[in-house]
């Protein structure tokens, strides 16, 4: 079994690439509505205002803050647990950073390519209204992982793969995330802890269970 992270900056792809190889792996695909379904089932809702939401917020729900990120933390071991899983966003990569069966890949391009391709995609006529969503995106992104995590977002280090999909072609990195994928099901990286040695609430576990055969 292996867990697949992609971090992705708006823009570079990551949410397509994340699809295919969880088709081409027949793995489930973790998004921020997945983790939403399940964190439900335990009162909680609206991860995405969260996860952008600004430090000074954190600072005054600093128990609720703590709590959620607790929860996710656990959501995220217990898709470990559960293996053969893309994990798209949500610092994924930092929640399991020790874990030998993980794949963390970042996937980005430049911030001019970026524009382009969302202004693209969404059709949008005000380049200047694009880039300000992108930059507070990306500060968000980097906001979470810093303050949850104590990581830098932009550290390459954490990552086996960090690709430029403005040099690497979409069915490419899928290739790569694939094979890297295939290498750590048969082979995990030394070090770190492995899938059963992570004790997980029994019910959390049918949780996602549940929420994934729903899928």
């Amino acid at each position: 079994m292996a867990i697949i992270t992609i971090s992705r900056l708006l823009g570079s792809g990551g949410a397509s690439i994340a699809e295919q190889v969880a088709q081409q792996m027949s793995y489930d695909l973790i998004t921020k509505r997945t983790l939403e379904k399940i964190l439900e089932q335990y009162g909680l809702t609206d991860l995405d205002s969260f996860y952008k939401s600004s430090p000074r917020l954190w600072s005054r729900l600093e128990y609720e803050a703590r709590s959620l990120v607790s929860l996710l933390n656990k959501v995220m071991l217990g898709i470990a647990k559960r293996g053969n899983a893309v994990i798209l966003g949500r610092g994924g990569y930092a929640a399991l950073k020790n874990f030998s069966g993980g794949v963390h890949v970042r996937v980005q391009a430049p911030f001019s390519v970026r524009v382009k391709r969302i202004v693209a995609r969404e059709g949008y006529d005000d380049l200047r209204r694009t880039e300000k969503i992108i930059r507070e995106n990306d500060k968000a992104r980097a906001m979470f992982v810093h303050g949850y995590y104590d990581t830098d977002f932009t550290k390459s280090d954490q990552f086996q793969l960090v690709i430029d999909t403005n040099l690497i072609p979409l069915n490419t990195v899928t290739e790569w995330i694939v094979t890297a994928g295939k290498i750590a099901e048969s082979s995990p990286p030394a070090g770190g802890f492995l899938a059963k040695d992570i004790d997980e609430d029994p019910i959390l576990l049918e949780t996602i269970d549940n929420v994934l055969i729903s899928d």
